[in-house]
């Protein structure tokens, strides 16, 4: 039963940043206003408390309600609230020291809350900002993370990560460590208008002597503009920015609830952070990414991208209201805006895609030698959606990256990924994603993750990506890519 008169109060908290958001028990918003850092790792736990107890008061200021009105339930979904022991920790300690602020508290992540705001029974956030993180959210409350480890040993796909790898790129390409799959004459003019070098002796004071962060962070932008006027080394950098994104949520696949990937929409992926903003650039990538690499891998045959349309602190006052008990009426139409449709319209296993591989490549393919034969896998179709770019992304796809996996990824199966892992995802990883990361994932790009997929995950475009990008995926400067990877 709908009761007006109860107040329900949801706080998102980043580490800049907070915002609070007051509703009625129809679901009406009475108030909403931004606030400081919430985050209890930075300012500690009694300043965060104190912060949270002056934002509820400033609401309520904000909505005319006196300020001895009590909240009927509390949501606070803050980053650095990762752990469940300090989540109640502080749940209770606001309870204790301000005993009239709410009647009910609950506090969970950042990322939580932005499944919550956009997901009825459950979803994956993924976020790429200036790091990357996933979180699972099934339907019995349990939740599963990949990534968010920070720069130094994760934050794949995000925007640090990518800067990262463009300034190494051009540092092994100078020590002739190795050849990049195409010129990086314009990315390295734009690291070095980005850091104002004059030679890359330079770029080493912003490494070590004053780092920062964000201005790493901030080159990601400027790659992305880059790929938007045709430079192929900068499409592929966010290519591959795609595929690390998509492997957090096939990371993930094997955790996902049959409930979650059985609706219309299929499974819902909320996608936060400034690095989406180039998603026409990471789309292939993605795709190819969510794809499964692991014996426990699970192929997602339908899946939804979202992005939020009002801040996560609805995902918090929704969560406030469970906790009280409270079925708080809300629409969540109103919260997401889907930007990107993913089916498949055929799910098959990677037993089912070894089973159809032709036998007839040798398991052992020397090192650092490119497939010459033509791969042949039977073509598995796949359909795309688009709310913008409806027509190009699904007859794009269908004659590009579905027809790219003819000759590539998913295609690329067949003597790539899957084949007993032949030539190419793990056979040992001989010739595919790792292989001591000679000829795989990362390699400093010797033939691997970023700099040509050489024998493995995307052949440098020649029967991959590229070849599906040609006739579908709006990859700046296709023919470009094809020229590029031919000539290699």
């Amino acid at each position: 039963m709908v009761n007006a008169k109860l107040i329900f109060g949801g706080i998102e908290g980043g580490g800049t940043h907070s915002w609070i958001v007051l509703m009625d028990g129809r679901g009406e918003k009475v108030a909403e206003l931004e606030g400081p850092s919430t985050n209890h790792w930075l300012i500690g736990m009694t300043e965060c408390q104190s912060r949270i107890r002056q934002l509820v008061d400033d609401a309520k200021q904000m909505a005319g309600l006196p300020q001895d009105t009590t909240l009927e339930g509390l949501g606070l979904c803050l980053s650095g609230c990762e752990d469940e022991e300090s989540n109640n920790r502080l749940a209770a300690g606001i309870l204790h020291t301000y005993p009239n602020l709410a009647r009910n508290v609950v506090v969970g992540s950042d990322t939580l809350g932005s499944i919550a705001t956009a997901c009825q029974n459950g979803g994956i956030v993924l976020i790429s900002g200036t790091g990357s993180n996933a979180l699972l959210l099934n339907p019995d409350g349990k939740t599963y993370r990949c990534g968010g480890w920070g720069h130094l040993i994760g934050d794949e796909g995000g925007a640090y990560w990518i800067a990262a790898r463009a300034i190494k790129l051009l540092f092994d390409e100078a020590d002739n460590m190795v050849d990049p799959p195409f010129s990086t004459t314009e990315l390295k003019q734009i690291v070095y208008t980005h850091f104002e070098l004059q030679d890359r002796m330079g770029m080493l004071d912003h490494c070590y002597r004053s780092f920062q962060k964000a201005k790493f962070a901030g080159l990601t932008a400027k790659i992305s503009e880059g790929a938007s006027q045709g430079d192929p080394m900068c499409a592929r950098l966010l290519y591959d920015a795609g595929f690390a994104l998509g492997r957090h949520v096939s990371a993930l696949s094997r955790h996902i609830s049959e409930t979650l990937l059985t609706t219309d929409e299929g499974l819902q992926i909320v996608c936060s952070g400034s690095v989406w903003k180039s998603w026409e650039h990471m789309r292939a990538g993605f795709v190819d990414g969510i794809q499964p690499r692991c014996d426990r891998d699970r192929v997602i045959a339908k899946f939804t991208l979202l992005r939020l349309a009002v801040t996560s602190a609805l995902g918090a006052i929704y969560m406030g209201a469970k906790e009280a008990g409270y079925d708080l009426p809300r629409d969540y139409t109103r919260n997401v805006r889907p930007f990107f449709t993913y089916v498949q319209p055929t799910p098959v296993s990677l037993a089912k895609v070894a089973a159809l591989t032709p036998k007839t490549t040798p398991r052992n393919t020397p090192k650092n030698t490119p497939r010459s034969t033509p791969l042949s896998t039977p073509k598995m179709r796949q359909k795309f959606t688009h709310d913008v770019e409806e027509e190009e992304q699904a007859n794009g796809h269908s004659n590009g990256h579905a027809n790219g996996h003819s000759n590539g990824h998913s295609n690329g199966h067949a003597n790539g990924h899957s084949n007993g892992h032949s030539n190419g995802h793990a056979n040992g990883h001989s010739n595919g994603h790792a292989n001591g990361h000679n000829n795989g994932h990362s390699s400093d790009y010797e033939l691997g993750y970023a700099a040509g997929f050489a024998n493995g995950q995307a052949s440098v475009f020649e029967n991959a990506h590229a070849n599906g990008a040609g006739n579908g995926f709006n990859c700046p400067h296709a023919a470009n890519l094809l020229d590029a990877s031919s000539s290699r």
